[in-house]
């Protein structure tokens, strides 16, 4: 009977919900390290909020990289992940990087949305 509830734990403590909190522990410590980086050397990232838009980038990069290991390639399950992480990054830059505007980064909607159609009727 201990033997099947260790078993249980060990599958606990590897599940998908373990990964999720990995990876929003490191973007928590990113952002407090960025805080802390800034505070000592007087840099001030005006932006800074845009650091918690790498959350859902991270999860979205753990569902590929699990969809790889499964099926040894990626699959067109993962071509929208990929797609959802480019737009949330060029958003992101969109804030974070104040040389970058919005009239930089549409045109690279375009192509994504294009690859998106390509990568789409090749599976």
């Amino acid at each position: 009977m201990s033997n099947h509830l260790d078993d249980l734990k060990e599958n606990e403590k590897s599940g998908p919900e373990r990964n999720n909190s990995i990876v929003m522990a490191v973007v928590f410590i990113v952002a407090g390290v960025a805080l802390i980086v800034g505070n000592i050397t007087g840099f001030k990232l005006e932006n800074w909020w845009v650091i918690f838009m790498l959350i859902p980038v991270g999860m979205f990069a753990q569902n590929i990289y699990q969809d790889y290991q499964a099926n040894g390639r990626i699959t067109s399950q993962s071509t929208g992940s990929i797609i959802v992480i480019l737009s949330i990054l060029a958003g992101a830059a969109v804030f974070l990087f104040e040389a970058v505007t919005w009239s930089m980064i549409w045109p690279i909607g375009l192509i994504i949305a294009g690859l998106s159609m390509y990568l789409g009727s090749r599976s």
